[in-house]
């Protein structure tokens, strides 16, 4: 069955949105029901004035403000992600969960990893875009966000894999350490930090190719301390890349 989590950001948007404006008028309705029973018929008037905008908000605004945030051109590249992985998804997630065990002398159990895949993601217009990279699998492991994030190429561990294609690590002492570099050397603004899982102090991140073209990046990251690049097992992190190379490819996203 399929959950609201694994929905594409525009689709979860758009319906938070419409049952946020739904309850509105349900109540607006209420109220105004009961004011006229009270026979308070102009203050009546102020909630039956909500409902209408409550409809006109779920109707009207609701797509406006999905199309600003989610250009249709944009959304067509995640839901064709979505229909082509949806066979895919646990084969990956399967292949990330075998990196991670093949991981040496560190505590596997509190390793997460997931595939960011390289998209190109265009304004409302459609005329303008830029290079970025998307979640498409949930993690694996016991922390990290949903499917369906964004992350500019500009920032952070990932987008600097996209960049040099080549695998890249980074670790922290502390969370402020974390914090401070993320900003400094990564290129997230300190309200996006403040969004992100901040218990990871050593992270990896392993480019995926395709036809000697870079298509995704493998990321990883440990609650433990200095794990990357001494854990890593870089024959088997390199294998795993190539299996999921070739999913991407028998899913038609290549």
């Amino acid at each position: 069955m399929m959950r609201i989590s694994d929905l594409p950001r525009r689709k979860t948007f758009r319906l938070g949105f419409r049952a946020v404006f739904i309850a509105v008028g349900i109540l607006s309705a209420f109220a105004s029901a009961i004011l006229v029973q009270e026979k308070e018929y102009q203050l009546a008037s102020l909630p039956i004035s909500l409902v209408l905008l409550a409809s006109l908000a779920e109707f009207v605004l609701a797509d406006i403000l999905t199309e600003s945030l989610y250009p249709a051109r944009t959304t067509a590249i995640l839901e064709k992600l979505e229909a082509n992985l949806l066979t895919y998804h646990d084969r990956i997630r399967k292949s990330i969960d075998g990196a991670i065990h093949s991981l040496r002398a560190c505590d596997t159990t509190r390793v997460s990893g997931t595939l960011h895949l390289k998209v190109e993601l265009y304004s409302s217009s459609g005329d303008e875009w830029e290079l970025a990279l998307v979640q498409v699998t949930e993690y694996s492991g016991r922390l990290g966000g949903k499917r369906w994030r964004f992350t500019s190429a500009s920032k952070g561990l990932i987008g600097r894999c996209l960049r040099t294609g080549k695998p890249e690590g980074v670790n922290f002492a502390t969370e402020i350490e974390y914090e401070d570099r993320m900003v400094r050397d990564f290129g997230y603004s300190p309200v996006e930090i403040a969004e992100h899982t901040k218990e990871a102090r050593s992270y990896w991140a392993q480019p995926v190719y395709s036809n000697r073209q870079i298509i995704g990046v493998i990321f990883f990251f440990s609650t433990e301390l200095q794990i990357f690049p001494l854990a890593a097992n870089l024959d088997v992190v390199q294998s795993k890349a190539d299996e999921i190379s070739a999913y991407l490819e028998g899913a038609g996203i290549i």
